[in-house]
């Protein structure tokens, strides 16, 4: 005979060689559910019917507890009769509630070595005899929170549980109890960020009519004034110069949110070319010139061909329109949140491999804690007058991302903010 060998701390758990290795493969496969994410219905499934191969003749059940209500739900039963899961799908927990509700609300184990004789089953005999059951004992799922159902093993025969079929019952209530907590905490992983994602989608659509409120405001003044005034030629060019830069605002707007749904679906076009990094920086530094002024913060990037090598040779990997849009953005980030007086540096280092833009800030800088969501879209930061819906670092990471690259921010607070964008280096003819 094979001699036992312990498979648990307590010393009197002991089963037979055989039982470890195949408790082991059972547990394994179970684990394996868990991980790769399966419905939690299925994992307990797996547990039940891993069960029932240790426990050959048995029938196993697993319960869940439904606390608010004080029942127990159909977690999961491979081989009990679907005229038996039914009828004890909604089952109410207490002290002469069968086996199962009767653990659920004393919270310990009950053993029914004969359901038609146990006075716990005295309302369930017809049920159980209905379904050919004869034995049932049950066992409490112990949670994070408590109790969070119940573990049950079926026989067709009046049957006491050995110490063998006490721990293996005990092992795999344990592993019923880590899917259902896994379970659980993914559903309220999932509530958190659905709440998240209905508050920055909230954010959004405020932030997004605030910012279209003042160039339409913009195109109606200017439209009601040309048609009610008498306008001479300049006037008139100058009231259609205000029209056209509200309406290519509202534009630029509905290009980002429409950018960041392509990257979403990886279906942004890009041509990916060698092209010279200094004048892509030089044309945004240009652009963005009035609005830094208008501001009163300084721009500083390096004097033309200063580096080394020039800059005129460096070359970097890009869609050029991408990277024009990408640093346009960081660039005027930095400028909108940099006080009168401050400045926004954009300066770069080279390798034999990679191109790195820096855009850094002198600003008020963001906690550690909340770099992680100027990543995510709409979210501002609770930002509320800063101009801008929250799309324009996500937007810039999604583009240096499909371009191969990475966008890196660190900042520390009082003292501003660093977003550094790597890309492949682009190689000389």
């Amino acid at each position: 005979m094979t001699a036992p060998v312990a498979v648990a701390d307590d010393a009197s758990d002991v089963v037979e060689q055989s039982d470890a290795v195949a408790l082991l493969a059972e547990q394994t496969r179970v684990l394996e559910q868990i991980a790769t994410g399966a419905p939690l219905a299925d994992v307990l499934a797996g547990v039940a019917s891993a069960l029932e191969r240790l426990l050959p003749g048995s029938s196993c059940s697993v319960l869940l507890l439904d606390r608010a209500a004080g029942v127990l739900r159909h977690g999961a039963a491979p081989t009990l009769p679907a005229s038996y899961t039914t009828r004890v799908d909604g089952l109410p927990i207490g002290e002469l509630a069968g086996s199962c509700g009767t653990a659920a609300f004393t919270e310990l184990p009950v053993v029914a070595v004969d359901v038609l004789t146990d006075a716990r089953w005295q309302r369930y005999r017809d049920l159980a005899a209905d379904a050919g059951l004869r034995a049932c004992w049950s066992t409490p799922i112990r949670g994070r929170d408590g109790v969070s159902g119940t573990f049950a093993v079926y026989h067709r025969e009046p049957h006491r549980p050995t110490p063998r079929e006490e721990h293996l019952v005990e092992r795999l209530s344990h592993l019923a109890s880590v899917a259902i907590d896994h379970a659980g905490l993914l559903a309220a992983l999932a509530r958190s960020q659905a709440e998240a994602a209905g508050r920055a989608t909230s954010d959004f659509v405020s932030a997004f009519a605030h910012e279209l409120r003042t160039p339409l405001q913009a195109i109606t003044g200017f439209t009601e004034l040309m048609t009610t005034l008498d306008l001479d030629a300049e006037r008139r060019a100058a009231a259609l110069g205000h029209i056209a830069a509200a309406a290519g605002h509202i534009l630029s707007m509905a290009d980002d949110v429409l950018d960041v749904s392509r990257i979403e679906a990886r279906a942004l076009p890009l041509v990916l070319v060698d092209l010279p990094l200094e004048p892509v920086v030089e044309g945004v530094l240009a652009m963005v010139g009035p609005l830094a002024d208008a501001e009163g913060v300084a721009l500083h990037a390096p004097p033309p061909s200063s580096s080394s090598p020039p800059a005129g040779e460096v070359l970097v990997r890009a869609d050029e329109r991408r990277l024009t849009q990408v640093l346009l953005n960081l660039v005027t980030n930095g400028i909108r949140y940099t006080r009168a007086g401050g400045a926004v540096h954009v300066d770069w280092t080279v390798d034999d491999q990679r191109v790195r833009l820096r855009v850094r800030d002198t600003g008020p800088g963001i906690e550690e804690r909340h770099l992680a969501r100027l990543f995510t879209p709409f979210d501002r930061l609770g930002r509320g007058s800063d101009g801008g819906v929250g799309l324009g670092l996500p937007l810039a990471r999604g583009l240096t991302e499909a371009m191969a690259g990475r966008l890196e921010v660190s900042s520390r607070v009082g003292e501003g903010t660093t977003v550094t964008t790597t890309l492949p280096r682009g190689r000389t003819p």
